[in-house]
């Protein structure tokens, strides 16, 4: 059997589905990159920057490959440039808001940002509870559920959820109180956090199953976006998690200083807003060489790279092991046949080149199957069961006609044959049972078989009418006549 050409994907983006992750590649970075996104809550963010040689050593995998990894603390938003080179503050709440309101596995049409909000409902609410601002019953088993049951305190679509069907009822008079605790507690401005908290609410109370209220947070948020409510809601966000904003697929800024300016300096204003976020800058060093340096200040430049994390061409077992692990079982034989320099071995380059092999080896295996296919000899077929054996098909009719004689007319046989000699029936004579003997054994077993004697051949037929007579005879004389 001719083993199949592996489909390899070259291109990869942040937020879907990777590629196995090989051992080994860019595993320095991946560590380094790993341990500083890795921090408390409330610790200040940091800018990383994320730089590789060319297009191709890996960067969107590795970052997908964290993601994953880091995904059950951590909150990975895109921040790619519309059309390319172009930053907008209302495309960048869009990607953030498709991102958070994906349905989570086996969640029942609940989506991240269903779980964010109800967090960030008991963090507005827990300081007005504790200074009796609103008023309970056992404050202390109300603070308890607050911070450790959030998730289902505000399930506003459980009929037992009594805090979050209060809070329901009275949020137009609560609303603004809690939209104040937010905003002292991010730095944000109170409009931008009223409008974040009034946005949030609206989505969780509405049915998971409602089809547009993904669209109606989206449409309401875009609509006269800035910076600033972008950074509002990235410094919500960062109350319950870490959050990672990832600026990749910056392909579209090549040569163009200005577009680099201006996502340089939103990025440096949302870090002011948002202190608690993380911004991943990933680009390569001829974009970075052709657009970023000639147009960034140097405080820019230190804010963008605070810290600098850099790829590698790969060595002979990061090598290795990316090869079989895209292509199981073949990676020694394909490593064999690639020809490269070592400046050369980075990820893109050495998997497009085991494709080449493997598309031309394709031909010459199939042919070189082709050509010890052994010939099978029919095997005989199955014997029939009897019942199932069909009857002969009778012979063609000519067959039939060739075969069997031609009949002989009956009235010519009649004519040629001698007279039949006449049967003749002896009548059975009864015996008066008084004068009748007892019979003996063998006379009882001879009249209950009777053996009849053939009688003597005639074939002339002669005295066959005295023989007649002399019985009629005989018969009138012992029983005489009626």
């Amino acid at each position: 059997m001719v083993e199949q050409l592996t489909i390899q994907p070259f291109f990869e983006s942040l937020g879907q589905a990777c590629a196995p992750h090989a051992p080994g590649v860019n595993a320095a970075a991946a560590g380094r990159l790993e341990r500083a996104l890795i921090s408390p809550v409330d610790a200040p963010g940091r800018g990383i920057l994320l730089r590789a040689p060319r297009a191709g050593f890996g960067k969107s995998h590795l970052l997908s490959h964290l993601q994953q990894r880091l995904g059950t603390s951590h909150e990975f938003l895109p921040l790619n440039p519309l059309d390319g080179s172009r930053i907008d503050a209302g495309g960048a709440i869009e990607a953030a808001l498709r991102r958070l309101t994906r349905p989570l596995p086996a969640g029942g049409g609940l989506t991240g940002l269903d779980l964010l909000s109800r967090r960030l409902f008991s963090v507005a609410l827990q300081p007005l509870v504790s200074s009796g601002e609103v008023p309970c019953q056992d404050r202390e088993v109300a603070l308890a559920a607050l911070r450790q049951r959030p998730v289902e305190t505000f399930d506003f679509h459980h009929s037992q959820a009594v805090t979050a069907h209060w809070t329901k009822e009275n949020f137009e008079v609560l609303g603004p109180r809690l939209a104040l605790e937010l905003s002292r507690r991010t730095g944000s401005s109170l409009n931008d956090s009223s409008f974040w908290l009034a946005s949030l609410f609206r989505f969780a109370i509405a049915t998971p199953e409602h089809p547009g209220r993904t669209g109606m947070i989206i449409q309401s948020a875009v609509s006269e976006a800035g910076p600033d409510r972008y950074a509002a809601l990235l410094a919500l966000l960062s109350l319950i998690s870490r959050v990672v904003v990832v600026a990749d697929d910056l392909e579209g800024l090549h040569a163009d200083p200005g577009a680099a300016l201006r996502l340089a300096s939103f990025i440096s204003s949302v870090r002011q807003e948002a202190p608690r976020v993380d911004l991943v800058v990933s680009v390569n060093d001829d974009i970075w060489e052709s657009a970023f340096k000639p147009a960034l200040s140097g405080g820019l430049l230190d804010r963008l790279g605070e810290l600098e994390i850099r790829l590698e061409p790969l060595d002979e077992a990061a090598m290795a092991s990316l090869l079989e692990t895209r292509n199981p079982g073949r990676g020694a034989a394909l490593r064999g046949r690639l020809s490269l320099q070592p400046g050369e071995f980075y990820a893109r380059l050495v998997l497009r080149k085991a494709a080449e092999i493997s598309e031309e080896s394709l031909p010459a295996a199939v042919a070189v199957a082709a050509a010890v296919v052994p010939v099978v000899p029919p095997s005989p077929p199955a014997p029939v069961p009897e019942a199932e054996v069909p009857a002969p098909a009778p012979p063609p009719v000519e067959a039939v006609e060739r075969t069997v004689p031609p009949p002989v007319p009956e009235v010519m046989e009649a004519k040629e044959l001698p007279p039949e000699a006449p049967v003749v029936t002896e009548p059975e004579i009864v015996i008066p049972s008084e004068q009748a003997p007892q019979p003996s054994p063998a006379a009882a077993v001879e009249e209950e078989h009777p053996v009849v004697p053939p009688a003597a051949a005639d074939p002339a037929g002669a005295g066959s009418g005295d023989r007649i007579d002399d019985l009629l005879r005989q018969f009138r004389e012992r029983y005489g006549r009626e």
